[in-house]
């Protein structure tokens, strides 16, 4: 019978291309990436792999000591894959859906964007990426995606050219690699921001808009993509 570590580190590898099965398959993650905007990828994709519909985890001590709120009795801890030691060791979050509060619980509130909030965030993000709000806070996000996505092909183009071997990228040249990045971590970004921001982004898209992820097809590349779409979704939605 395997252990915890082999049984999660095979969930992650299982979930890793369950998630690049389709662009249903892609755009449920991202909700669940949207939505767990602060961790990073790793987590998030485990996150997403035994709750997707978690709205906000914690570790225990966290919910106890910080937020005053006690984890229920036979609650079900969300593992999560560590390997900032030498070995990778599992710890474990929590949902506050798995949480109860108490007098001295602060309120727990999510942030949700209103409409009266769309100027002052548009006014920030062209101060912050110089993008034009022309078009609605829905077209300069997705101005901010598209150009955060060229930025990161330049900063990290040699680290993800070395990932396309075995992969539907394998053969392309460098400017054909760039090319398929930029358009899938573009539309990746662009449905995460929006998906956090209340725009429900699936009647926005189809399959067709989501065509180059299905290059990233092996778990390094899937890796690659999830990491940037992560990394510059969180970056915007701190801003905002």
């Amino acid at each position: 019978m395997p252990d915890k570590l082999t049984t999660y580190v095979q969930l992650a590898e299982d979930t890793t291309r369950a998630i690049m099965h389709s662009h249903e398959t892609w755009t449920a993650f991202l909700s669940t990436a949207a939505r767990m905007y602060k961790y990073a990828y790793n987590d998030q994709l485990m996150i997403h792999a035994q709750r997707p519909a978690a709205t906000a985890c914690a570790p225990y001590e966290v919910w106890n000591q910080k937020m005053s709120r006690y984890v229920r009795r036979g609650s079900k801890g969300i593992a999560l894959l560590d390997s900032s030691g030498d070995t990778v060791a599992l710890h474990y979050v929590f949902d506050v859906a798995d949480t109860g509060t108490t007098r001295r619980s602060p309120p727990m509130n999510l942030w949700q964007m209103e409409r009266h909030h769309t100027l002052p965030i548009m006014d920030a993000l062209q101060s912050t990426y110089d993008t034009a709000p022309a078009g609605g806070l829905e077209r300069q996000v997705e101005q901010i995606a598209l150009r955060l996505s060229d930025l990161y092909w330049q900063e990290h183009r040699v680290d993800i050219l070395g990932i396309v071997d075995g992969s539907f990228m394998e053969g392309y040249d460098e400017l054909a690699v760039g090319s398929c990045f930029r358009q899938a971590a573009g539309i990746s970004i662009t449905y995460t921001l929006l998906e956090r921001c209340g725009f429900e982004p699936a009647g926005w898209f189809d399959k067709d808009d989501f065509q180059a992820i299905h290059d990233f097809s092996t778990p390094d590349s899937v890796y690659a993509l999830g990491a940037a779409v992560s990394d510059m979704s969180r970056e915007v939605l701190r801003n905002i």
